[in-house]
């Protein structure tokens, strides 16, 4: 394996393991420092992934890197779609937002709406379930197999516990 392949493959299972670490400990109450920086290294994991991706595999070419996503999606879906890759674009700028509003304004970011937190996350688990799963293939699939029904169970009983609360 190339370093660049290298560091395409540890660079996102790192930033992986760094979301799913984070979104646990928030479910599990964490709100300190050191969850918001493991979010925080994680985001910045997941800029150095597409960066190396852009760097050795499109040579910093939007129009490579659509072409490659439409591949991919033709070879797994049988759909030639391309434009997916907006979707992993605003992946890293929702992620990277999120950090920031945290870093600048922890009090607001942790009083923020339920409906844009759960929408947020809710897209972010989403892209990071295709790109982990879908698009990948050995021990990053697995962890995503794993990891996967693991937050959405979490999820679903912090759910259920925040509506028993409310209806008290």
């Amino acid at each position: 394996m190339s370093a660049g392949a290298a560091l395409i493959s540890a660079s996102v299972r790192l930033a992986l393991l760094c979301y799913a670490a984070t979104v646990a400990g928030r479910l599990l109450g964490f709100r300190g420092r050191k969850i918001r920086f493991l979010w925080t290294v994680g985001c910045l994991l997941f800029i150095v992934h597409v960066a190396a991706a852009f760097h050795y595999v499109h040579h910093w070419s939007h129009h490579a890197a659509v072409r490659t996503t439409a591949t991919e999606t033709r070879q797994l879906l049988g759909v030639a779609f391309g434009e997916g890759l907006w979707f992993s674009y605003a992946f890293v700028l929702l992620w990277l937002a999120d950090a920031v509003w945290w870093w600048s304004s922890a009090t607001s970011y942790l009083q923020r709406p339920r409906w844009l937190n759960h929408g947020l996350h809710g897209y972010l688990l989403f892209i990071a379930f295709n790109g982990a799963v879908i698009f990948e293939a050995g021990p990053t699939r697995l962890f995503g197999l794993l990891i996967t029904p693991l937050l959405l169970v979490m999820m679903i009983l912090k759910l259920r516990s925040r509506q028993h609360a409310d209806s008290r």
